[in-house]
């Protein structure tokens, strides 16, 4: 589709969901305060009128609060696991999850996966968006599914021999796992399987990461390679991939209107700056999220992919505001340290960040693993430190740790300790 044509079906789609939400009571009394109407939505100015929706929206009004869709048609529910507050969820019609599925339909065919790939779908089943998520659009597909969920690593990697397993999905932390797992045994990726795709989402992954992954489970040796998906339970679940080309991950504009904003003054930035996403579901019947706050930092081309989508694409991400730390007024993410750590082949990507406090100061160490057999010199830890400190512009301690000390992960990894006293 041309992007103009795109374009306008979008703010066909958009106007049409304005007028379901209005229904909703939160929405309509959101409405009425901004002074607005459904029949004031007419242009794309005009949507920059529509009131932002943020996650304590979605916690606020739990279970049902936000539901705009007739609750009879309802037909699914998924949500957060909640540990840390009040989880958010969704609920689906089931056109709204046909519409999913198509979605991560166009994922995998993106990714290059087709009804001759065997694929292990290994994200977890259950409340999380994830497992569903991805079986669902991989039998639209047409590919041959073994739904192993998540864990049982040794029996991943035997069910990859026996059936010759071609595609994996799980998180990029437990596809880096796996690898390790499958050195212990004595296999080798690239003599003893057929793994030629990874799609893996659930976390960020950056690109060192990426090649880790590509070099640890073969898939580049097969002629393939790892994709990102993106996606969050408020819009849905994943939605959103790399395809072939690894030029970024399609967001499928006919069904989610992708706006980039400056965080602080809420207005649109240039073309290819940094930015909020800012989603809105386009589709969903049951409980459409409209402009909806991700707090995910990003850079988005809407050039087209020389795959010829014309999709937006996030072609880089810079962190989420929700894993963001601030530690003696300085703002960290755990991806900046995971970038500078992963460019050393002598490190491993075990690691985490450990937050303290001493003397009433705030105080930074990373622990990591070497990679191999390497004994890191004090001059190396001390290279890293100050590679650190001009990074982050904190003082960080670098502590290396015995192989095999630091927690591994079969779903999201888990990477900070926070010891304070207080989490700031």
């Amino acid at each position: 589709m041309s992007l103009d044509n795109l374009r306008q079906l979008q703010l066909d789609k958009f106007k049409r969901q304005v007028k379901r939400v209005y229904e909703n009571k939160v929405f309509h009394q959101r409405f009425k305060e901004a002074g607005l109407e459904p029949g004031d939505i007419q242009n794309w100015d005009d949507l920059k009128k529509v009131p932002f929706t943020g996650k304590q929206d979605l916690r606020e009004y739990y279970p049902t609060g936000l539901v705009s869709g007739n609750w009879d048609d309802v037909v699914r529910v998924h949500m957060t696991s909640g540990t840390t507050g009040v989880p958010v969820s969704m609920v689906y019609t089931r056109n709204d999850l046909a519409v999913w599925g198509e979605c991560m339909a166009r994922n995998f065919t993106a990714a290059g996966v087709t009804k001759k790939d065997v694929v292990q779908q290994a994200h977890g089943y259950g409340l999380f968006t994830g497992g569903l998520g991805f079986h669902y659009g991989l039998e639209r597909v047409g590919a041959k599914v073994i739904p192993t969920g998540s864990g049982g690593s040794k029996r991943q990697l035997q069910l990859m021999r026996e059936w010759g397993t071609t595609v994996f999905t799980g998180t990029p932390t437990y596809a880096l796992y796996l690898g390790e797992i499958a050195r212990e045994m004595g296999i080798d990726p690239v003599e003893d399987l057929q793994l030629r795709i990874g799609c893996h989402g659930g976390e960020p992954c950056s690109d060192e990461m990426r090649e880790r992954i590509n070099e640890r489970l073969g898939y580049t040796a097969h002629g393939g390679g790892m994709r990102r998906c993106y996606g969050l339970t408020e819009m849905g679940g994943p939605m959103a991939m790399d395809c072939a080309y690894v030029s970024g991950i399609h967001v499928w504009g006919d069904h989610f209107l992708l706006e980039v904003l400056d965080p602080e003054t809420l207005t649109d930035v240039s073309p290819g700056q940094p930015g909020e996403i800012v989603l809105s579901n386009l589709s969903f019947e049951a409980m459409p999220i409209l402009r909806y706050r991700t707090g995910d930092r990003a850079v988005i081309d809407e050039t087209p992919c020389p795959c010829g989508r014309t999709h937006p694409r996030i072609v880089r991400f810079l962190g989420r505001v929700d894993d963001m730390l601030l530690v003696s007024g300085t703002n960290v993410f755990p991806s900046q340290i995971e970038c500078v750590l992963l460019q050393y082949r002598e490190l491993s990507e075990n690691w985490q960040i450990v937050v303290g406090e001493r003397k009433g100061l705030h105080t930074l160490k990373v622990e990591v693993e070497p990679a191999g057999d390497f004994n890191p010199a004090e001059s190396f830890v001390e290279l890293l430190e100050k590679e650190l400190h001009d990074f982050l512009e904190i003082t960080c301690r670098v502590e290396i740790k015995s192989p095999g000390t630091l927690p591994r992960y079969e779903g999201k990894a888990v990477r900070v300790v926070d010891e304070r006293k207080v989490s700031l």
